[in-house]
């Protein structure tokens, strides 16, 4: 009779296999990975996998889930943390942009999930509610700033916010993609200043 594995266990051999897969599909994309490969990464056996995932449809959606909870709590965590909407914004331009590895991977990832939502509904589900999360808080933060004229009150919070998002994800974009650094840079600064201007302005 194979031992048992505690609840303990379970859950840190799921996470385990979540993080594998993020590196399989980061380094070969999601379409060309496939179960074999997670099993490779994971350095576990395929029942393992089946035991907690039906498919590799399955893994891409709960690591998207887990990865979305994960960014949300940390940023809202971190922006707790300073009292000046402006600021608060300038923050999240700044350290949001994925230099980091760890960021790029993910981002890689993510950006299958914007791929594949167009066949999958319920991807597109999770992708929407995860735009909704931080389209939310972007726009309470703008609206924060306009109750302690730091920004204009005659802005429309929710078209800052979606102007926000637009020029985000640009980034993010170009990030993934490789882009010079020292131009991604001068590109952040721009994009800093762009939405600054844009919501102070004889505020």
């Amino acid at each position: 009779m194979a031992p048992r594995i505690s609840d303990e266990e379970k859950e840190a051999r799921r996470e385990h296999l979540l993080e594998s897969a993020l590196e399989c599909f980061s380094a070969k994309g999601y379409y060309a990975s496939t179960v074999d490969d997670i099993v490779r990464y994971s350095n576990l056996s395929k029942g393992s996998v089946y035991n907690y995932f039906k498919s590799k449809e399955e893994i891409f959606i709960h690591l998207l889930q887990k990865k979305r909870q994960e960014m949300v709590e940390e940023l809202t965590i971190k922006l707790a943390k300073i009292d000046s909407p402006l600021e608060k914004l300038k923050y999240w331009i700044r350290e949001d942009i994925p230099y980091s590895l760890e960021k790029k991977k993910f981002m890689r990832v993510h950006v299958e999930f914007w791929l594949y939502s167009t066949d999958s509904p319920e991807v597109q589900h999770i992708l929407v509610e995860r735009f909704d999360d931080m389209f939310g808080l972007t726009k309470e933060i703008i609206e924060q700033g306009q109750k302690l004229g730091e920004i204009k009150p005659d802005i429309d919070a929710e078209a800052a916010s979606s102007m926000f998002w637009s020029l985000h994800d640009g980034i993010w974009l170009h990030a993934v993609i490789g882009y010079d650094e020292a131009k991604l840079e001068a590109s952040i600064k721009e994009m800093e200043s762009v939405l600054i201007t844009y919501l102070t302005a004889n505020a």
